[in-house]
């Protein structure tokens, strides 16, 4: 035996594990000093054991028997410290750190061929596995193009699904999905690709793309240019639009022909849906285009919907997307548009009111709410997309597309005046017819809210205003004076008889939550009252068919004096939207 090489590894042993090899020591040692604790014992009489009155001395196989016993406690314990410093693969099922293969669980095979077999159902159930892994993510490609049609009216939507289906390109390559559901059109123009071919290399039958200079002073009377393939995809002809125009149900020509098509800014181009530029839908299959959320439009009596899209000119990687949804009329345009818009919405003159996030602009003109929502937010697409609304919006409401509308003065500007020819008493035009009356809007109602202490936009609610089930179609505004604030508000109603019952009903329902109610004389006011409660104090007034005042004041006097001259600045009567 080597006995270097043995205190070696017993080194070795007592380096890496000092109580493990102590504990063994400590066992043998029990082991081999047991046989001389017996025979000292034994000769000190301790084994004898009293019979009666009698002492009598064990026999020597006792002896012996008990000697073994007392030496298998340490033995047992010395096994077990040596059976672990391995691992038995014919004691244990299964090594806790490792996962076995079927070719590792072969010990429960009676045969190879049992084996084989066994192995060829793994792979089966594995292969099994697979193809429901490739079909799921099938049919997420498939949700995926939903989700993206929904998708285009939400601008952080329409943005984050890029970085989605860049994800998704991962779990297809691992399933050995080749060909993923594409969700965009990345084929370029063909006058592009016309454009970057060489004459010298094109194919037989391939059009070559000749581009010759234009003169440096055109003639009045030549021809006009045709067009180049720098200019192309900046406009769609005249006459395709028409046509396309003249396809679309009669209800939604309307809305169909505010969109931008023929003068489409350069550098930009009109998609196309199919072999269609435009795409129409009625309130009935809206949810065809906008599917989960139709019914928040339908709720404001939408009427139709029309819709077209555009990219950067032989870049369709990203679009900006155009809906215009016609409403019943302009109070359920700007309900809409007001329940869709953010607090901290970045307000601009378009329509009536719009509103850019995200590269996108959103705004509502008359009876319209249209969405101009851009796929990426870069200034290069938010400033096509106002420039855009502001095209659809003169179109909509003339006069409202802020600073693309042409300036009448600078057309008057521009007629010759100096050969016009001195006009005669007869030949003077007749006296101008007198103007219409101006139409009714909510900005109509808007602008009757005092300017004074206003704070923030403002806004139009629904229905529920106050917590009260039967106020709805409310103008209103913040307003604050030092510490107090408040809300005004406005509510035309078709007659006077209609205005009383609504604060009836109020003063019966302020009186049914324990309020204190006063009642005023104001100038100009049919009929005011104050409620207080809960610290808070409303005073609402009616005048003709019109019910305002100023609700949730902390103070009542400036909310009082708002109310007393509030009800001063407001018209006997109000023209209810819809001439009603």
């Amino acid at each position: 035996m080597d006995k270097a090489g043995l205190w070696a590894k017993l080194s070795n042993e007592l380096a890496e594990d000092p109580f493990l090899v102590l504990a063994l020591f400590a066992a043998l040692i029990a082991i081999a000093t047991t046989p001389l604790a017996f025979a000292v014992l034994g000769r000190l009489d301790w084994f004898r054991a009293r019979r009666g009155r009698t002492l009598m001395k064990p026999s020597f196989v006792s002896i012996i028997c008990g000697m073994m016993l007392v030496m298998g406690i340490p033995a047992i314990f010395a096994a077990m410290v040596i059976k672990s410093r391995s691992f038995d693969h014919n004691r244990y099922e299964f090594d806790p750190n490792r996962t076995w293969s079927v070719l590792e669980q072969g010990r429960g095979f009676k045969s190879v061929q049992e084996a084989d077999a066994a192995v060829k159902q793994e792979m089966e159930r594995l292969a099994t596995e697979r193809k429901n892994l490739v079909n799921n993510v099938k049919k997420l490609d498939e949700s995926m193009l939903a989700l993206r049609s929904v998708a285009g009216s939400s601008p952080s939507v329409a943005q984050a699904i890029p970085n989605v289906l860049q994800s998704l390109a991962g779990v297809r390559a691992s399933v050995g999905v080749d060909g993923p559901q594409q969700l965009m059109d990345f084929t370029a123009p063909p006058i592009t690709l016309a454009a970057t071919i060489p004459a010298g290399m094109a194919s037989p039958g391939t059009p070559a793309v000749v581009m010759v200079a234009a003169p440096a002073a055109a003639s009045p009377t030549a021809a006009p240019a045709a067009p180049t393939a720098a200019s192309a995809g900046s406009g769609v002809p005249a006459a395709q639009v028409a046509a396309e125009i003249a396809a679309v149900p009669e209800p939604q020509k309307g809305i169909a022909a505010m969109i931008p098509l023929a003068d489409v800014p350069a550098g930009w181009t009109a998609g196309k849906s199919g072999d269609k530029y435009i795409e129409t839908f009625n309130a009935e299959n809206l949810y065809e285009k906008i599917d989960g959320r139709a019914e928040s439009f339908t709720q404001y009596n939408v009427k139709g919907m029309a819709y077209a899209f555009y990219h950067p000119t032989g870049d369709p990687s990203n679009e900006v997307q155009l809906y215009v949804f016609e409403m019943a009329d302009p109070l359920k345009a700007l309900g809409k548009y007001g329940a869709e818009k953010p607090d901290e919405a970045n307000v601009i003159p378009v329509g009536d009111e719009g509103y850019t996030a995200a590269g996108s602009t959103l705004f509502y003109a008359s009876r319209y709410y249209t969405q101009i929502v851009s796929t990426s937010d870069d200034p290069k697409f938010a400033a096509f997309a106002l420039e855009i609304a502001r095209k659809v919006a003169e179109k909509q409401k003339p006069g409202s597309g802020g600073a693309s509308a042409p300036a009448p003065t600078a057309v008057a500007a521009a007629k010759p005046e100096a050969h016009a020819e001195p006009k005669s008493e007869a030949a003077k035009p007749a006296a101008p017819a007198p103007a219409p009356a101006a139409e009714v809007s909510p900005a109509t109602y808007f602008a009757l809210l005092p300017a004074a202490g206003k704070q923030g936009d403002n806004k139009y609610v629904a229905q529920d205003v106050f917590g009260y089930s039967f106020l709805s179609d409310v103008f209103m505004a913040d307003y604050k004076q030092g510490d107090a604030t408040w809300q005004g508000f406005l509510r035309p109603y078709p007659d006077e008889k209609a205005a009383k019952e609504m604060l009836e009903k109020y003063r019966a329902s302020v009186k049914q939550d324990g309020a204190e109610i006063k009642e005023l004389k104001a100038d100009g006011a049919d009929e005011m009252i104050v409620s207080s409660n809960i610290g808070l104090h409303d005073v609402v007034f009616r005048k003709g068919n019109t019910l305002a005042g100023a609700n949730g004041g902390t103070t009542l006097k400036p909310a009082e004096d708002f109310a007393r001259a509030f009800a001063k600045s407001l018209p006997a009567k109000l023209q209810v939207l819809g001439g009603k």
